[in-house]
């Protein structure tokens, strides 16, 4: 953009003679987006910045995306970036107006 649980089984849990498989991947949420968002923000900072502006940050992304209706693939692809640079690869799948709206929302914070 511009400027932007694991689950476990006990070993011989389930019916025998069944192999463990997999649990399937979660389905992207905008919440899920937005935590991902903010952490790949904050992990590198020293000191991190306080609890309360990483949540009301989560937040505010989150509320942007489920009333703004990001798409399922934009959600998925902003709950995969490893950098700014791929952050700003997923904003290219937002429209102009929900670009908009997160642009002015971040310059309110």
């Amino acid at each position: 953009m511009r400027g932007v649980l694991v689950v476990s089984c006990l070993l011989g849990c389930g019916a025998p003679g069944k192999k463990a498989t997999e649990p399937a991947p979660l389905a992207p949420s905008c919440k899920r987006a937005a935590e991902h968002i903010v952490d790949e923000l904050v992990g590198g900072k020293d000191p991190r910045p306080p609890d309360d502006d990483v949540n009301a940050y989560i937040k505010m992304i989150s509320t942007r995306c489920e009333q703004d209706g990001w798409s399922t693939p934009a959600q998925d692809c902003f709950t995969r970036i490893k950098s700014l640079a791929d952050a700003d690869t997923c904003g290219t799948m937002l429209t102009q107006a929900q670009q908009d709206a997160l642009v002015r929302d971040q310059a309110r914070r």
